[in-house]
This record gives C-alpha cells, structure tokens and sequence, in this order.
C-alpha cells in the first residue's frame, strides 16, 4: 500500500467513494508520542526523528499485521491509521467496537516491541508515553448520514480525527509509559493467592455467594483490583493475569452444588484481547461442575471508556449464560446513569459514605433514591463496604436486599462459614423491620409433587402434560429441596432446535435451578414477599417452595403473597392513625394478645404529652399536630436504635402512644427516649408568654410541654389480658402525670393484680 503524504491519497478517496471499494464502516486511530524530559533537552537533536521513524515501523507491522488498515501517514509525533470493518449485515456496532478494541490491543503490542527492540536512550524515555486514541469515520449502517463527494469524507475525516483525539486525551492512561520494563517476558510465579468474600442477604442473614478476592501471599493485604488490572494492563500482562486469576478462583470455590453463587471479577478491557475466544470461561467453570447461572462476574474497570465498552463486554458474556455484576456504583448521578444504561443483572454500591451513628435525612433520601431506582430496572443492589456493624440497621431499614465487607467474613481467613453472630445480628434487625407484621407463610401453603434428581426430564415432561395445572415441580432428597422445575422454562429447553435430544434423556438434576428460593413457614408473608422480589429479573416469578423445619411442605407463588399483602395493607390502613402513620388501636389489640399468647416477658411503655392542650390553645393545631408527629417520630428512632429488641410502636389517639418491646432493657430505652424528646422538642415550643393553663384555666407550676412515661414491666402474661393491663396502665400514668417535667414511672409485675416489686420513678426536668 502506499503511505499518504496529506490527510488521505486522493486516489484512495475516490477508490473510498465507489460503490465496489466503499466499506461497510471505517475508522480512524491516532497513536501520539508525548515526550516528557527529553523534549527540553537541545542535546539531542536527533530524538523527534527518531521518534518519527519509530512510529513508521509501528505502522508498517500493523499493515503488514491486519488486512483492515487501509491508509495511514505521519504528522509530527503523531500517527494516523484509516481502517475499515468488513461487517455483515446483520453484525451489530458492538461487534465493530469489539473489533477496533482488539486493534488497539495489537497497536499497543506492537509498539512494545518496536520501542524495546530499538531502544532509546534513558534520557529520552524519561516521563514519555504513547497514548492512543480511536474515531469512527463512517458507518454504513447509519442511514442518516451519507458519504458521497470528497467534501463529505474530509469532514467525516476531521470529526473522527477530532473524537479520536478526544479519547486519547481523555484516556486514564496511556497505553504505554515510558522507560519499558528491562523484561517484557511474562513472569512465571504470581505473588497473589484467592480468597472468598460473603455475600450475605440483609432479608434474612443467609449466605447467598461469595466474591473472589485477591491477597497479597506477601503480607496478606487484599489487591485492590483495579490497580491490579491496570498495572497488569500497562505491562502487557492483562490476558494471563485475567487468567490465572479466573482460574484459580474458579477452582478454589467452595461450593459445587449451586446453593450459592460464585461473584467473579473480570477486568471489562479484556474483552477487546485477541486472545480471548468465546467458550474459555464456560468450559473452566463447567469443568469445576458448575453452571453459568451459579456464577456472577463482576466488571472491574470500564468507567472511563466508551459505552459500548462495556456493552460489548456485557453481550460477550450474557449469550453464554452468565450473569453480570457492575461494580464501582457512587451515589452521584453519573453513575446512576451509567448504571441504569448499562442494565446489569447486579450492581455493587459503596456504603462507606453511610453515616455510622444513623442515616439524615439527605442519606436516607440518597440511599432509598438507589433502591428504588435498581427496584424499578429490575437490578439486584448489593452494598460494598459493610466493614462495620453500626451499618448494618440504616441498610437494613433502606430495604437493601444484600451486602459484603469485612464484618461478615475475612478475605483473609480460610473459613467459609459465617460467624453465627453475624446471622443473628442480621436477623433481629429484619424483625424489627417488619415488627407487628401478621400472618405467615403457613397461610398461603399449597401442597406440592416433588420428584428426586435421578428423575429423567421425560417423565417430568410427561407429569406436566397429565397434570396441566401445575406450573412447577420440587426436586427434593429426603424431603428436603435442592431444585425447582418451572413449566414454562423447560418447555423453553425443549423447544430449541437441538432441546428433545439434549435433555429428553437426562436427570432433571442437571437441568433444574439449584438455587431456588426457599423460605421457613413461620417467616412472615411480609418479609418473604421483599425476598421473593429481590431475586434476580429471570427468576422473579418463580415459585417460592416453603418448608417446616427443613422439608418441603408446599410452595406458594409471588402472585399469591403480593394479594395477600395488599389486602393486609387496606385492612391496616382502616387502622393506622393519619397523623402520625402508626398502628391504632385494633393493631395494637392484636400485638398485645400475640405477646400475652407467647406467655414470654415484655413491657409496655405508655407515652403521653403533658399539658398539651394548653399548647394547642398557645400556638395553634397545626403546631401541636407537628409535635404529635415528633413524639412518634422519637418513639420510632428510639426502637430502630436498640440493638436486640422485638418492638412494635402504636398511636393510641391524640397525644397518647405505646411502645411494646422484649429483648432489651426497657427501662434504659424509657430514658433514652426521655433524652431524645428533650434534645429536639425545643424547635417546637420557642418563647410563650404568661403561665401554663390547666383545663380549667388554672396557672401551673410548669415550663411548658413535657412527656410522662409509665412503663410495666410483664415478667410473666399469666391472668393478664389487653383490658387488664390497660387498666393498670393508667393507674401508673397518673402517678407519672404528677411528677413535673419529662417523667417515667415504671413498675414490675407477675400474675394479675400482684405487684412482686415496688414503684420506681425517674423525673427529668
């Protein structure tokens, strides 16, 4: 071919422009040298020179390489390369993106080489790099823009040009820093060793995967992965660490069963490497006996590149089965946007910017923003950075569905177990989310037929056609689940063009989903409706197979639980006060009757405004509905901050509350409620004159609202009922009411109208 002295040989232009020369799409790459110390340095005259002849022997290998590169000619330090793409039809623009990608990829190599073959002096290689960048010239699938007259051409030329200069510029890193390594040889040893991070659900404290992490062999520091993919990248080295890395995750996993799910980073650039065959990763995996649909691989990097980078990188694995993970998401808008581009089946966000001591407002605003946006996109949300426990309730409160950090397990340590703390830590925060919830999943039960894994998928096939209202099937050992079989998806297996005989013949164990969603049915149908919608998009109406101690009892489905909770919904709502939002008085009957049912200790704490109907006449209703909605409001933070308590918060009527709570200590929760009501009530109240009134318009010894606590501690429930306790509850709320200031007056009692110890009481002023 002939190198062009200008923008482009005239001669080639033309031949462009013919109908038989013309390409399907065409680009252009520009391949820059920055010099750093040298460039100042007037004892070398020769080194632009050099540089330039450099760069033409860079460009003759890559002609001589790749039958794509059309022209290309040299203008100062910089190289200019046309290229064209030979696509079919029905290729798409990700296939040409992915093509130019792994271009790159040899520019990059071949540069390597020509720079270490004929090495310059160290003075000259000092603080220099070569940068690259790439422009599409034309793409004929494009309808809307037309390349006819050599006019046209130039100026699709120039914008290539310029948006080729646009990604170099804007490049994180050149893709070659300079002085080269002394060996360019790939080392044979790699200072790293796999281990597994968790991956906890925040829905009921199960293990749902773990993510494979990197350690330093020398001191035991866990790799940050995007420095390790970046160097590996800038050494030429990106292809075999990926690999060893893959590999070495994949045949460390602990699990080979498909309960849980293996989280694999990838670096999302390696997808552009020639080297890299569609299959590789399948087979490894297959081989380790396990499935694309137990392993989740996570793109590291990406960020700064185009789009259809990681687009590319995401249909590459998709049509092979995996699943993808986006990782990096920040609470800013960029990356909101990015990842709901993008749509992955996982999306992993940092928390390290959660407020330990409990989310604001602008936190918990932010935080619920995310949740809902990844709810809507159908994108499953796992928090990053769970390194500290006082995390876990203003993530869980959020509605977040999973998490990973430091706290649930070490990356260090070789166990694969969770801490049992860890469990049940998650787990008495889920309670107290979904505290005074009623009805559980025994409700919706309807029996099941389960079949062993051995069971050929014919037979399974023929049970569907004899039984044609059944949608699903359990796989079970022993009573226990270890798969589920939707109709609809094995007739989706069947009916491809090699389904009948792939599958007709096989164990149903090999086809069916190993992990499905299994759920005790004590668990409420609450807390299992938010699990169920937290499964990924392909399995969200899946059936949810419930069991009693361990064994299949039935399944239920996703329709049956969200009319349940509806209808639950609209009966509560008939009860819930309209000011402050909390449970009235049929909610609280029942809460009160459960706990007495339990026959297991609580207490009830009575909150009640003092003087309040003289604030009202001082300041007016909507001022005091304000405060009514601060004294809920309390109440609520109050139980959220109690590490180990079964709570439930109702709204008697007007200023009257109460607060039912086991697994603490109450009487410190009375105080600590009394210290919040004291440190935000004053926003309320500002500078009044005259007196406090009593009803009758009697002046009082008084400063202005306060807050009368009583409290009965119930050591046993025997003989009580929801009257009686009433009654000895406001018995002990007008001891309360005579004290002056915030108050609380509590007292222990046993069986009914037994007072086993003496009245105590607290006045805080």
């Amino acid at each position: 071919m002939n190198k062009a002295n200008v923008w482009l040989n005239q001669n080639r232009v033309n031949e462009w422009l013919s109908e038989e020369g013309i390409p399907q799409c065409c680009g252009l790459f520009l391949v820059r040298w920055e010099g750093g110390q040298a460039q100042s340095n007037t004892a070398v005259p020769s080194a632009p020179l050099r540089i330039r002849r450099l760069l033409q022997v860079l460009a003759l290998r890559f002609s001589k390489l790749s039958d794509s590169v059309r022209s290309w000619t040299l203008s100062g330090s910089s190289l200019i390369i046309t290229v064209s793409f030979g696509t079919e039809e029905n290729d798409s623009v990700d296939t040409a993106e992915i093509s130019a990608g792994r271009m790159a990829f040899l520019i990059r190599d071949l540069a390597t080489r020509v720079f270490t073959e004929f090495r310059e002096s160290r003075g000259l290689e000092t603080g220099s790099s070569i940068r690259c960048g790439f422009g599409w010239i034309y793409d004929k699938a494009d309808t809307a823009y037309k390349i006819d007259s050599p006019h046209t051409w130039e100026s699709a030329l120039l914008n290539a040009y310029e948006n080729a200069w646009q990604r170099m510029f804007f490049a994180s890193s050149p893709i070659i820093r300079f002085p080269l390594p002394e060996y360019a040889a790939i080392p044979t040893e790699y200072d790293f060793k796999v281990r597994y991070l968790p991956i906890v659900s925040l829905l009921d404290g199960s293990l749902y995967g773990y993510e494979a992490v990197p350690i330093d062999i020398n001191n035991g520091a866990r790799i940050n992965l995007n420095v390790f993919y970046e160097k590996a990248d800038q050494a030429g080295r990106l292809f075999e660490s990926d690999r060893h890395f893959r590999e070495a995750a994949i045949r460390g996993f602990p699990s080979r069963n498909g309960d849980i799910k293996l989280f694999l980073p990838v670096p999302a650039k390696i997808i552009f490497d020639p080297r890299l065959y569609p299959g590789s990763t399948l087979r490894r995996i297959e081989a380790a006996n396990l499935r694309p649909e137990h392993v989740v691989l996570v793109m590291v990097g990406g960020e700064e590149e185009q789009g259809t980078t990681i687009k590319a990188a995401l249909s590459h694995y998709r049509n092979q089965g995996f699943r993808i993970a986006l990782s990096g998401i920040t609470p800013n808008l960029s990356s909101m946007r990015r990842m709901v581009d993008l749509h992955p089946d996982y999306a992993q966000m940092n928390v390290d910017w959660v407020n330990v001591e409990g989310t604001d407002s602008v936190e918990e605003s932010l935080l619920q923003a995310f949740i809902s946006i990844t709810r809507k996109e159908q994108i499953v949300l796992i928090a990053n950075g769970l390194n500290r426990e006082e995390l876990l309730p203003a993530l869980v409160a959020s509605g977040m569905n999973y998490a990973q950090g430091e706290w649930l397990g070490n990356a260090n340590k070789d166990s694969f177990e969770l801490a049992p703390h860890v469990q049940g830590r998650i787990r008495s925060e889920v309670n107290k989310r979904y505290q005074g919830a009623t009805g559980t999943l025994s409700e919706l039960v309807v029996p099941v037929k389960q079949f062993s894994r051995d069971t050929p998928v014919s037979e399974i096939s023929r049970h569907f056609e004899i039984y044609r209202e059944s949608q699903e099937f359990v796989i079970s050992d022993n009573g226990r689940p270890v798969g589920l079989l939707m109709k609809e998806k094995l007739h989706q297996m069947l009916s491809g063009q090699f389904g009948l005989p792939l599958y007709w013949n096989r164990p149903v164990g090999k086809i069916m989903d190993t992990h499905p969603m299994v759920i005790e049915e004590s668990i409420s149908v609450d807390q299992a409706s938010q699990m169920a919608m937290a499964r990924e998009p392909d399995k969200l109406y899946d059936a949810v197979i419930i069991t009693r101690e361990g064994h299949v009892t039935g399944i239920t489905s996703i329709r049956a639980m969200l009319e349940w909770v509806t209808q639950s919904r609209m009966a509560d709502a008939q009860w819930a006060n309209p000011l402050s939002g909390l449970p009235g008085n049929e909610p609280i009957r029942r809460e009160l009757i459960r706990r007495l049912a339990d026959g297991r200790p609580f207490s009830v704490l009575y909150a009640d405004l003092d003087h309040f109907k003289w604030y009202n006449d001082q300041y007016g209703f909507h001022r005091g509905d304000d405060v009514i909605r601060y004294t809920g409001e309390t109440l609520l933070e109050t139980v959220r901050a109690q590490l180990k308590c079964d709570c439930f918060v109702g709204h008697i009527g007007g200023d009257d509350f109460i607060v039912l709570s086991s697994g603490s200590d109450p009487v410190e929760m009375a105080r600590d409620v009394i210290k919040r009501f004291e440190r935000g009530i004053g926003a309320y109240t500002g500078k009044h004159t005259g007196p406090v009134l009593d009803r009758s318009g009697h002046p009082l010894d008084a400063s202005g609202l306060s807050l009368s606590l009583s409290l009965l501690l119930c050591q046993t429930t025997l003989g009580w009922t929801p009257e009686t306790l009433s009654e000895r509850a406001a018995l002990l709320k007008k001891k309360a009411k005579q004290l002056s200031g915030n108050s609380l007056v509590w007292e222990t009692i046993s069986e009914n109208e037994e007072i086993k110890d003496s009245i105590g009481d607290l006045t805080l002023s």
